[in-house]
């Protein structure tokens, strides 16, 4: 069995970058977040970055682009923390968890990263946004690239590990505020031979992954979408 590397403990923060453009994304990410796509204003974002509509015009073109660039930016922060941790020689579940870890070392001290991609499994449930189908994708692209020999040729295994990356990361997001809420009775179930999804189910908390988004796993997954015209290689 091989060993995996490290993953980098203390990530670069997201939101370091200070330009009128990055101002312009960042404010747009938590306005998405908080307020939904659909009612965070341009004219609110502009006035939550301290710019101009014009400049938001002249950096993005339109608000629907606006969301793409946050989506890209994103998926390439995401990926450039998870990548550094991925050994290429891994058998296919434990590049998967490298992989979760990766991803999940960045979203641990990004709030507002975690409340948009949170945002995105609600939009995604009503037919909106793009985020989760560019992740999975993006994922599966990433374990498919590694070293062929230690990769099963089963492009139903490929598929299976990309969705569980995408449970492993996303589960938490959408049920954080439902598990800190009900804690103790998670960890009275789990002690006596329970599983914390049960734990909710029995408070009543709807389940995961929501019904809607599991009928588009496989959709999205199969499809190949390449990622590629939205994120720039690394």
């Amino acid at each position: 069995m091989s060993t995996p590397r490290a993953v980098p403990s203390a990530p670069r923060p997201m939101s370091c970058d200070l330009t009128g453009k990055a101002r312009i994304r960042q404010a747009a990410l938590q306005l998405f977040a908080s307020k939904g796509y659909a009612q965070a204003s341009l004219r609110r974002i502009a006035q939550r970055a301290g710019v101009s509509l014009a400049l938001i015009g002249h950096h993005f073109g339109s608000k629907v682009l606006l969301r793409e660039a946050v989506d890209g930016w994103l998926l390439r922060t995401l990926t450039e923390a998870a990548v550094p941790g991925l050994d290429p020689r891994a058998p296919l579940s434990e590049a998967a968890m490298q992989l979760a870890s990766g991803y999940e070392a960045v979203l641990a001290v990004e709030p507002d990263s975690r409340a948009y991609l949170r945002r995105a499994v609600l939009d995604d449930a009503r037919g909106e946004g793009q985020v989760i189908a560019l992740f999975l994708a993006q994922t599966q692209q990433l374990l498919r690239g590694a070293d062929s020999v230690s990769r099963p040729a089963d492009p139903q295994e490929l598929r299976r590990w990309t969705a569980r990356v995408f449970v492993h990361v996303f589960g938490p997001l959408v049920l954080e505020s439902a598990l800190q809420r009900n804690e103790a009775l998670v960890a009275e179930w789990e002690t006596t031979g329970g599983t914390a999804g049960e734990a909710l189910r029995s408070q009543g908390v709807a389940s995961w992954p929501p019904p809607t988004l599991v009928h588009r796993l496989p959709r999205y997954i199969d499809a190949g979408v390449s990622p590629s015209s939205r994120l720039v290689a690394l």
